[in-house]
């Protein structure tokens, strides 16, 4: 050996199944109260209307602009940083920050304020996806992370029900303080005391996962750290722009829908079809969330049970048609007459909420070298902050304060935004089809046996 020649970099061994889990459930709880933090909003859109006297369009903007202006800035630079630094401890600050923040709406005396304050949770949230898409790629084989991003991926239904069902929990229990306790919380709104129980677990979820989770062994990153620069992130972009731009346009034109439906559903039901906010929260948490549940179980599982008979697009394939179902069901239950069945078509289109989340997470990093996941699934990030939570929500509140007015303005305007997303995600991910299919047989395994 001479003496500039370098050693072989030894790729590390996965870790042990139990711990590789245990990554993938710490990750999905967090992902579970991102979620709640999210999206708890949705249920308290009527009483901070009528407190901070704003218009659909202004609740539109807190929905989704506050929320995805630091969510998507953050994304690249929070990718940067999951490829170079410690993910967990990342994670660890990221669930503290949009926590705090959460409990700081519940402080907001104005517009302004709680524009900030959900700035705050997005930013926090920021931190998630980049670094924990990052550790189950290094904690999984090629062909068990289908399987995997699908339990990670049942945080999204798990939040939903704790937001829906703990908000409508949230808002019963608020009431009920500012009547026993007038003296103590009797000058808050009960939105406001809703917000401060929302946050508060958060702080409690990041403490374990600070204490619980370790940082898997980074692979195939050679015997040198990549230098601090996007150009490797530009050139793998370029080299399969079909691939990338596909997939990526396709799940942001999919979740701009979803954002859409989680902000302003619940307010369907309540000024359309005269629920009440518990009534929403208990229906939508209750039977909504087994089939989000099994939406990311299913997906995961057919793109993996696919993979092994040999389709290498398996991954944009199961999407393709999910986009198809949720569209459908989509249209329907913002049209259909009747909060009920309304809300079973809601439970039908759930079967198909997450699988594009899934195998979106399984083909990008199932095509992107280990050095450059974290930044690939920031880009994604980025893409769908500043895109689909930003629009999603805007889209809806503005169609129904200028097209469809009154208080059934609400369903015509979702149906629109799903009906357009939907025309146009399809559309994507078949165009990715093909390209993708031809670069996953290329792409060389770098753990051998699934």
């Amino acid at each position: 050996m001479t003496d500039t020649a370098r050693p072989l970099a030894i790729t590390p061994a996965f870790p042990a199944p139990l711990r590789a889990w245990w990554v993938v459930i710490a990750l999905m709880t967090a992902y579970a109260f991102s979620i709640v933090d999210r999206i708890g909003l949705g249920l308290l859109v009527q009483p901070i209307e009528a407190d901070l006297h704003i218009s659909d369009s202004l609740m539109g903007l807190l929905q989704g602009f506050a929320f995805a202006l630091f969510y998507g800035v953050l994304g690249l630079p929070l990718g940067l940083l999951a490829d170079r630094t410690n993910r967990r401890n990342l994670v660890t600050l990221g669930i503290t920050v949009w926590s705090a923040a959460t409990m700081a709406c519940g402080l907001a005396s104005g517009f302004p304020a709680l524009f900030l304050a959900r700035i705050g949770v997005g930013a926090g949230e920021a931190t998630l996806s980049p670094a924990g898409a990052s550790m189950i790629a290094d904690s999984f084989p090629v062909k068990a992370r289908p399987r995997a991003y699908g339990v990670y991926a049942i945080g999204t239904s798990i939040g939903s029900a704790m937001a829906f069902l703990l908000g409508g929990a949230a808002i019963a229990f608020a009431t009920h303080l500012r009547l026993d306790d007038p003296a103590v919380f009797g000058r808050l709104a009960t939105w406001k005391i809703a917000f401060l129980l929302i946050g508060a677990p958060g702080l409690v979820v990041g403490l374990i996962f600070a204490l619980t989770v370790k940082e898997p062994p980074r692979r195939n990153l050679g015997d040198v750290r990549p230098p601090v620069s996007l150009a490797p992130l530009w050139k793998q972009l370029a080299g399969a722009p079909r691939v990338y731009f596909g997939v990526i346009a396709g799940a942001v034109l999919n979740t701009t829908a979803i954002y859409a439906l989680v902000a302003w559903f619940p307010s369907l039901l309540i000024r359309g079809h005269g629920m009440t906010a518990p009534e929403v929260g208990g229906l939508l948490g209750t039977f909504g969330v087994p089939c989000g549940i099994a939406s990311c179980v299913g997906s995961g599982w057919m793109a993996a049970w696919l993979e092994k008979r040999g389709r290498a697009d398996a991954s944009v394939l199961v999407p393709l048609w999910g986009v198809v179902w949720f569209t459908i069901m989509g249209v329907v239950a913002s049209l259909i007459a009747g909060a009920i069945p309304a809300v079973v078509f809601y439970c039908l289109l759930s079967l198909a909420t997450n699988c594009v989340a899934v195998s979106t997470l399984t083909a990008l990093n199932r095509v992107t070298p280990g050095p450059l996941r974290g930044q690939v699934i920031a880009l994604f990030t980025l893409s769908t902050g500043l895109i689909s939570l930003s629009l999603g929500p805007l889209a809806v509140g503005y169609l129904s304060d200028h097209l469809f007015q009154g208080p059934k303005g609400l369903g015509p305007a979702l149906a629109v935004v799903f009906g357009v997303t939907g025309v146009l995600s399809f559309t994507m991910f078949a165009v990715s089809r093909a390209p993708y299919r031809r670069m996953a047989e290329l792409t060389a395994s770098d753990d051998g046996a699934a």
